[in-house]
């Protein structure tokens, strides 16, 4: 008897609650996770919204960060030029900017999986997610602003490498720039030019007379050469105030230069020689002969040259000087039987005279 009312005891104590305790809470069952709701426009061909939000919602299954109403609109379209296909992405999230991609590529399951791998790394970064074929970014003309989102831990997640979008090619240039300022006129290197001269000669006939000159010249940077006719203009001469005779002469002179060019002048030194005849015929005598004898001289002196600007350069002024050394001296009698010379050639004379030398292009 004691034996059964014992185990009934225990029995009724084993049903009672312990006193203070509480009775074991019921399990509550589990609340879905938060999901990015995606929008998906795709033409025929393209896996559906349906397919596409389950490959988004396994790559956020273990993800610990909180949508906070995140939005995703993807559409697909074809491409303008007929390339492929091009996918603009816009993400949205409150009190954030507004995230906007475009990508092209030729097969609409790449677009997908690549808004799949923006949409889940913009939601969180260490999300996990089988790396996709990386379409081709079209030339974009400026980069769009890709979303950041806070991440819940302030520690410094680590951010796999975005497809960044190429850069925009740089239009050709074309021949818009200015054409540049034309060059100053290079003069030749070889230049040519006519000269006339008017000249005093001093001791050369009997008395100072004109000479009139007509040169030809070419020259270059340093260096001159000339060759000219000349007339000695006639001259009587009368030693003892009766006879006598009247006294000419032509020359061809040829003259090498060096050439000097201090500032805006010309500065030619010259040598060379006169070649030609001197005519005498008598004067105040029955009989006056007429005889012609060789004239050659050796001739070297200075000349200057100017020529202004603002004719262009093209005519020049000349002044020159010759020191005329006799090589041949001619003699002249009224006739052949006169006891005296009427003329013979002195051994040293001069030629002093200005011109007006034109410069030919």
């Amino acid at each position: 008897m004691l034996g059964l009312a014992a185990a009934a005891v225990i029995a009724a104590m084993g049903a009672t609650p312990v006193a203070g305790g509480e009775p074991p809470a019921a399990s509550a069952p589990a609340q879905p996770r938060p999901t990015v709701v995606l929008e998906w426009e795709a033409p025929a061909g393209c896996p559906e919204r349906a397919q596409v939000q389950g490959w988004l919602d396994r790559a956020l299954a273990d993800s610990a960060a909180d949508p906070a109403g995140m939005r995703a609109r993807a559409m697909v379209r074809a491409a303008d030029d007929g390339s492929g296909l091009v996918l603009e992405l816009v993400l949205e999230r409150p009190g954030a900017p507004v995230g906007r991609r475009t990508m092209q590529a030729g097969d609409c399951h790449e677009l997908a999986k690549a808004a799949v791998l923006i949409v889940a790394l913009a939601e969180d970064p260490e999300a996990e997610v089988d790396e996709p074929i990386e379409p081709t970014v079209p030339e974009q003309p400026e980069p769009p602003e890709p979303v950041e989102p806070e991440p819940p831990e302030p520690s410094e997640p680590t951010v796999p490498e975005q497809p960044e979008p190429a850069l925009a090619e740089s239009p050709t240039p074309t021949d818009t720039a200015p054409e540049p300022a034309p060059s100053p006129e290079r003069r030749p290197q070889i230049e040519a030019g006519l000269r006339a001269q008017a000249a005093a000669g001093i001791s050369v006939l009997p008395s100072t007379t004109a000479v009139v000159s007509l040169v030809g010249a070419l020259w270059g940077p340093h260096w001159r050469a000339e060759l000219g006719a000349s007339y000695w203009t006639p001259v009587t001469s009368r030693p003892d105030g009766i006879s006598g005779g009247r006294i000419e002469q032509w020359t061809l002179d040829a003259r090498g230069c060096g050439l000097l060019r201090p500032g805006p002048l010309e500065l030619p030194l010259c040598a060379g020689l006169d070649v030609g005849a001197v005519h005498g015929r008598g004067r105040g005598v029955t009989e006056p002969r007429r005889v012609a004898s060789l004239r050659l001289a050796a001739a070297a002196g200075p000349a200057l040259l100017w020529r202004p600007t603002r004719l262009h350069r093209r005519l020049g002024l000349w002044l020159g000087a010759d020191l005329l050394v006799a090589l041949v001296r001619a003699r002249f009698r009224a006739t052949p039987a006169a006891p005296g010379l009427v003329y013979h050639t002195p051994p040293v004379g001069a030629r002093v005279g200005a011109g007006i030398e034109l410069r030919f292009r």
